[in-house]
Protein backbone atom coordinates (compact mmCIF):
# COMPACT_ATOMS: atom_id res chain seq x y z
CA UNK A 1 0.00 0.00 0.00
CA UNK A 2 0.97 3.47 -0.52
CA UNK A 3 -0.02 5.88 2.37
CA UNK A 4 -0.42 9.22 2.11
CA UNK A 5 -2.33 12.58 2.08
CA UNK A 6 -5.20 15.67 0.37
CA UNK A 7 -3.86 18.69 0.27
CA UNK A 8 -7.65 19.42 0.75
CA UNK A 9 -7.42 19.53 4.23
CA UNK A 10 -4.79 21.89 4.05
CA UNK A 11 -6.05 25.08 2.25
CA UNK A 12 -4.32 27.76 4.09
CA UNK A 13 -0.93 27.27 2.81
CA UNK A 14 0.04 27.10 -1.11
CA UNK A 15 -0.37 23.65 -2.87
CA UNK A 16 3.35 24.23 -4.07
CA UNK A 17 4.42 24.78 -0.22
CA UNK A 18 1.84 21.64 1.18
CA UNK A 19 3.79 19.40 -1.31
CA UNK A 20 6.77 20.27 -0.64
CA UNK A 21 5.83 19.91 3.30
CA UNK A 22 4.49 16.24 2.26
CA UNK A 23 7.79 15.33 0.65
CA UNK A 24 10.03 16.35 2.93
CA UNK A 25 8.11 14.36 5.69
CA UNK A 26 8.78 11.11 3.48
CA UNK A 27 4.89 11.11 2.27
CA UNK A 28 5.10 8.94 -0.63
CA UNK A 29 1.92 9.27 -1.76
CA UNK A 30 -0.35 12.60 -2.55
CA UNK A 31 -3.93 13.26 -3.61
CA UNK A 32 -4.25 16.85 -5.46
CA UNK A 33 -7.76 18.71 -4.74
CA UNK A 34 -8.64 20.22 -8.18
CA UNK A 35 -11.04 22.35 -6.36
CA UNK A 36 -10.40 26.54 -4.56
CA UNK A 37 -8.07 27.62 -3.58
CA UNK A 38 -5.54 24.96 -4.97
CA UNK A 39 -6.95 24.54 -8.19
CA UNK A 40 -6.33 28.56 -9.19
CA UNK A 41 -2.48 27.51 -9.02
CA UNK A 42 -2.39 24.53 -10.99
CA UNK A 43 0.05 26.35 -13.53
CA UNK A 44 2.77 25.33 -15.70
CA UNK A 45 5.44 25.57 -12.94
CA UNK A 46 3.33 23.38 -10.56
CA UNK A 47 3.05 21.11 -13.55
CA UNK A 48 6.77 20.89 -13.43
CA UNK A 49 6.90 20.74 -9.58
CA UNK A 50 5.23 17.76 -9.74
CA UNK A 51 7.25 16.05 -12.61
CA UNK A 52 9.85 16.20 -10.23
CA UNK A 53 8.10 15.23 -7.22
CA UNK A 54 7.21 12.24 -9.11
CA UNK A 55 10.55 11.55 -10.23
CA UNK A 56 11.77 11.36 -6.64
CA UNK A 57 9.11 8.24 -6.87
CA UNK A 58 5.99 10.26 -4.95
CA UNK A 59 2.92 9.27 -6.79
CA UNK A 60 -0.19 11.30 -6.97
CA UNK A 61 -3.74 11.23 -7.45
CA UNK A 62 -6.37 13.69 -7.70
CA UNK A 63 -9.83 14.41 -6.53
CA UNK A 64 -11.97 15.97 -9.09
CA UNK A 65 -14.24 19.36 -8.59
CA UNK A 66 -17.05 18.74 -6.27
CA UNK A 67 -18.14 22.33 -4.74
CA UNK A 68 -21.58 23.50 -6.90
CA UNK A 69 -21.40 19.90 -8.99
CA UNK A 70 -23.67 17.44 -9.74
CA UNK A 71 -22.91 14.60 -12.27
CA UNK A 72 -27.28 14.35 -13.43
CA UNK A 73 -28.79 17.13 -12.43
CA UNK A 74 -32.17 18.11 -13.41
CA UNK A 75 -30.97 21.79 -13.93
CA UNK A 76 -28.77 21.31 -17.55
CA UNK A 77 -26.70 24.18 -16.35
CA UNK A 78 -25.63 22.65 -13.97
CA UNK A 79 -25.06 19.42 -15.45
CA UNK A 80 -23.20 20.94 -17.97
CA UNK A 81 -20.98 22.71 -16.20
CA UNK A 82 -20.40 19.77 -13.41
CA UNK A 83 -18.91 17.27 -16.52
CA UNK A 84 -16.98 20.30 -18.01
CA UNK A 85 -15.08 20.67 -14.58
CA UNK A 86 -14.48 16.52 -14.32
CA UNK A 87 -13.25 17.01 -17.99
CA UNK A 88 -11.03 19.62 -17.22
CA UNK A 89 -9.99 18.27 -13.95
CA UNK A 90 -9.48 14.40 -16.13
CA UNK A 91 -6.94 16.68 -18.34
CA UNK A 92 -4.69 18.04 -15.94
CA UNK A 93 -5.03 14.47 -14.28
CA UNK A 94 -3.52 13.07 -17.71
CA UNK A 95 -0.98 15.96 -17.94
CA UNK A 96 0.25 15.51 -14.49
CA UNK A 97 0.13 11.95 -14.32
CA UNK A 98 -2.46 11.53 -11.56
CA UNK A 99 -3.73 7.79 -10.47
CA UNK A 100 -7.11 7.58 -10.26
CA UNK A 101 -9.34 10.57 -10.37
CA UNK A 102 -12.09 10.49 -7.58
CA UNK A 103 -15.38 11.05 -8.68
CA UNK A 104 -18.03 12.09 -6.58
CA UNK A 105 -21.41 10.84 -7.32
CA UNK A 106 -24.57 13.08 -8.09
CA UNK A 107 -27.49 13.28 -6.19
CA UNK A 108 -31.15 14.03 -5.65
CA UNK A 109 -33.04 15.65 -2.64
CA UNK A 110 -35.72 13.56 -4.50
CA UNK A 111 -34.51 10.20 -3.21
CA UNK A 112 -37.32 8.03 -1.52
CA UNK A 113 -40.02 10.81 -2.10
CA UNK A 114 -41.03 11.21 -5.70
CA UNK A 115 -39.84 7.70 -7.42
CA UNK A 116 -40.49 8.45 -10.75
CA UNK A 117 -38.32 11.23 -11.04
CA UNK A 118 -35.86 9.83 -8.65
CA UNK A 119 -35.63 7.43 -11.31
CA UNK A 120 -34.95 9.48 -14.27
CA UNK A 121 -32.47 11.50 -12.73
CA UNK A 122 -30.31 8.15 -11.87
CA UNK A 123 -30.75 7.72 -15.64
CA UNK A 124 -29.24 11.21 -16.27
CA UNK A 125 -26.16 10.65 -13.90
CA UNK A 126 -25.22 7.15 -15.05
CA UNK A 127 -25.44 9.17 -18.98
CA UNK A 128 -22.75 12.00 -17.49
CA UNK A 129 -20.72 9.25 -15.67
CA UNK A 130 -20.65 7.68 -19.28
CA UNK A 131 -19.24 10.78 -21.14
CA UNK A 132 -17.50 11.19 -18.25
CA UNK A 133 -15.10 7.85 -18.46
CA UNK A 134 -15.55 7.97 -22.08
CA UNK A 135 -13.23 10.96 -21.66
CA UNK A 136 -10.91 9.64 -19.35
CA UNK A 137 -10.23 6.67 -21.12
CA UNK A 138 -9.07 8.66 -24.14
CA UNK A 139 -6.71 10.60 -21.56
CA UNK A 140 -5.83 7.44 -20.20
CA UNK A 141 -6.93 7.97 -17.05
CA UNK A 142 -8.64 5.57 -14.55
CA UNK A 143 -12.05 7.38 -13.07
CA UNK A 144 -12.97 5.90 -9.14
CA UNK A 145 -16.58 6.45 -8.44
CA UNK A 146 -16.44 7.78 -4.33
CA UNK A 147 -19.17 6.58 -2.41
CA UNK A 148 -20.73 9.14 -0.17
CA UNK A 149 -22.74 8.23 2.92
CA UNK A 150 -25.67 10.56 2.44
CA UNK A 151 -28.72 8.33 0.93
CA UNK A 152 -29.88 11.00 -1.38
CA UNK A 153 -26.17 10.62 -3.02
CA UNK A 154 -26.41 7.79 -6.15
CA UNK A 155 -23.72 5.62 -4.47
CA UNK A 156 -24.20 5.44 -0.77
CA UNK A 157 -23.92 2.16 0.19
CA UNK A 158 -21.05 -0.07 -0.92
CA UNK A 159 -23.44 -2.84 -2.01
CA UNK A 160 -24.59 -0.48 -4.92
CA UNK A 161 -21.51 -0.55 -6.35
CA UNK A 162 -21.51 -3.96 -8.85
CA UNK A 163 -24.76 -2.39 -10.02
CA UNK A 164 -23.02 0.81 -11.19
CA UNK A 165 -19.96 -0.90 -12.62
CA UNK A 166 -22.23 -2.95 -14.73
CA UNK A 167 -24.34 0.65 -15.89
CA UNK A 168 -20.24 1.95 -16.43
CA UNK A 169 -17.94 -0.60 -17.44
CA UNK A 170 -14.30 0.29 -16.52
CA UNK A 171 -14.97 2.88 -13.44
CA UNK A 172 -13.85 1.33 -10.35
CA UNK A 173 -14.46 2.37 -6.68
CA UNK A 174 -12.82 5.17 -4.30
CA UNK A 175 -13.62 2.90 -0.77
CA UNK A 176 -14.01 5.87 1.37
CA UNK A 177 -13.75 4.35 4.94
CA UNK A 178 -15.33 6.75 7.02
CA UNK A 179 -18.51 7.33 4.94
CA UNK A 180 -19.07 3.39 4.54
CA UNK A 181 -18.50 3.88 8.37
CA UNK A 182 -21.26 6.32 8.85
CA UNK A 183 -23.69 4.95 6.33
CA UNK A 184 -23.15 1.12 8.19
CA UNK A 185 -23.79 3.07 11.47
CA UNK A 186 -27.34 4.77 10.17
CA UNK A 187 -28.31 1.03 8.82
CA UNK A 188 -27.98 -0.06 12.59
CA UNK A 189 -24.79 -1.93 12.00
CA UNK A 190 -23.36 -3.95 15.05
CA UNK A 191 -20.08 -4.57 13.36
CA UNK A 192 -19.30 -1.74 10.86
CA UNK A 193 -15.95 -2.59 10.19
CA UNK A 194 -16.79 -6.40 9.43
CA UNK A 195 -19.81 -5.41 7.48
CA UNK A 196 -17.21 -3.21 5.25
CA UNK A 197 -14.77 -5.86 4.46
CA UNK A 198 -17.38 -8.46 4.01
CA UNK A 199 -19.14 -6.27 1.32
CA UNK A 200 -15.22 -5.68 -0.23
CA UNK A 201 -15.11 -9.30 -0.30
CA UNK A 202 -18.28 -10.02 -2.09
CA UNK A 203 -17.68 -6.77 -4.55
CA UNK A 204 -14.16 -7.50 -5.51
CA UNK A 205 -10.71 -5.96 -4.45
CA UNK A 206 -9.81 -5.77 -7.65
CA UNK A 207 -12.84 -3.43 -8.27
CA UNK A 208 -11.46 -0.63 -5.44
CA UNK A 209 -9.10 1.33 -7.42
CA UNK A 210 -8.71 3.82 -4.08
CA UNK A 211 -8.83 4.32 -0.97
CA UNK A 212 -9.96 7.10 1.57
CA UNK A 213 -8.84 6.97 5.20
CA UNK A 214 -10.46 9.47 7.81
CA UNK A 215 -12.91 8.62 11.34
CA UNK A 216 -15.71 10.20 13.33
CA UNK A 217 -18.15 8.81 15.89
CA UNK A 218 -20.78 7.80 13.30
CA UNK A 219 -22.89 10.65 13.72
CA UNK A 220 -21.16 13.16 11.32
CA UNK A 221 -18.29 13.07 8.70
CA UNK A 222 -15.85 15.08 11.09
CA UNK A 223 -13.04 13.70 8.84
CA UNK A 224 -10.71 13.00 11.95
CA UNK A 225 -8.00 11.02 12.68
CA UNK A 226 -6.38 11.42 15.63
CA UNK A 227 -9.55 10.51 17.20
CA UNK A 228 -13.05 8.45 16.57
CA UNK A 229 -14.79 5.07 16.76
CA UNK A 230 -13.65 3.36 13.84
CA UNK A 231 -10.75 0.83 14.00
CA UNK A 232 -9.09 1.85 11.12
CA UNK A 233 -5.80 -0.06 11.59
CA UNK A 234 -8.63 -3.38 11.34
CA UNK A 235 -9.83 -2.02 8.25
CA UNK A 236 -6.06 -1.16 6.83
CA UNK A 237 -5.24 -4.50 7.38
CA UNK A 238 -8.25 -6.47 6.07
CA UNK A 239 -7.98 -4.35 2.97
CA UNK A 240 -4.35 -5.52 2.72
CA UNK A 241 -5.50 -9.15 3.79
CA UNK A 242 -7.93 -8.92 0.99
CA UNK A 243 -5.07 -7.91 -2.18
CA UNK A 244 -5.46 -4.49 -1.79
CA UNK A 245 -1.94 -2.83 -2.75
CA UNK A 246 -2.95 0.83 -3.77
CA UNK A 247 -2.84 4.03 -2.22
CA UNK A 248 -4.57 5.23 0.77
CA UNK A 249 -4.94 8.83 1.74
CA UNK A 250 -5.43 10.54 4.78
CA UNK A 251 -8.63 13.18 4.27
CA UNK A 252 -8.50 14.92 7.82
CA UNK A 253 -8.78 18.30 9.09
CA UNK A 254 -6.67 17.59 11.89
CA UNK A 255 -3.40 17.88 9.36
CA UNK A 256 -4.25 21.42 9.70
CA UNK A 257 -5.09 21.47 13.10
CA UNK A 258 -1.97 20.22 14.37
CA UNK A 259 0.15 20.03 11.63
CA UNK A 260 1.42 16.60 9.89
CA UNK A 261 3.76 15.08 12.38
CA UNK A 262 1.00 14.18 14.95
CA UNK A 263 -1.22 12.73 12.08
CA UNK A 264 1.76 11.03 10.29
CA UNK A 265 2.91 8.91 13.68
CA UNK A 266 -0.79 8.19 14.07
CA UNK A 267 -0.87 6.62 10.25
CA UNK A 268 2.18 4.84 10.58
CA UNK A 269 0.75 3.09 14.24
CA UNK A 270 -2.36 2.08 12.13
CA UNK A 271 0.19 0.54 9.02
CA UNK A 272 2.29 -1.04 11.11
Amino acid sequence: MQFGFSTYFSMQKPIGQIIDEFAERGVGAIELSYELPHVLSMDESFVAKVGELRKNGIVFSMHGPFFEINLGSYIEEIRRVSKERNKKAIAMAAKIGCDPLVVHPGYSFMTNRVKELEERLRIRFIEDMLEVTAFADQQGVRIALENVHMPYFFFCDLKEFPGLQQLVPGIGMTLDLGHAYLAKRANGAGDPEGEILADIRTIGIEKVFHVHLHNNTGERDDHLFLKGDIDMKRLVHGLKDLGYNGKVIVESFEIEEYGIGPVLERLNAIRA
